[in-house]
């Protein structure tokens, strides 16, 4: 029988992707192994990558640097007072 690989493709954000593929065997523990090898060869890459970005300094649109958070500003009593609250209940009429 011939061989049998499972693959993942990474897309990065100009366009580029990168193919991973792991061989496997024609049976569900070969399947499940190769599942893990693949799964742990494609966190590296995206470890890799991220630690690539912040060495470059790049945030993705919409996501924030860690330490700017507005929260750190405010006063332990103003957070209380921007906890969302339930709806008023409504009176049948």
């Amino acid at each position: 029988m011939s061989a049998v690989r499972v693959c993942a493709e990474l897309k990065f954000r100009d366009g580029l992707t990168e193919k991973v593929s792991v061989k496997v065997e024609n049976h569900l523990s070969s399947l499940i192994s190769g599942i893990h090898e693949l799964n742990a060869n494609v966190s590296r890459l995206l470890s890799e990558l991220v630690e690539r970005e912040k060495g470059h300094g790049d945030c993705a649109e919409g996501e924030e640097e860690e330490g700017d958070s507005d929260d750190e500003d405010k006063e332990p009593g103003d957070l209380q007072n921007s906890e969302l609250q339930p709806p008023a209940k409504r009176s049948k009429s």
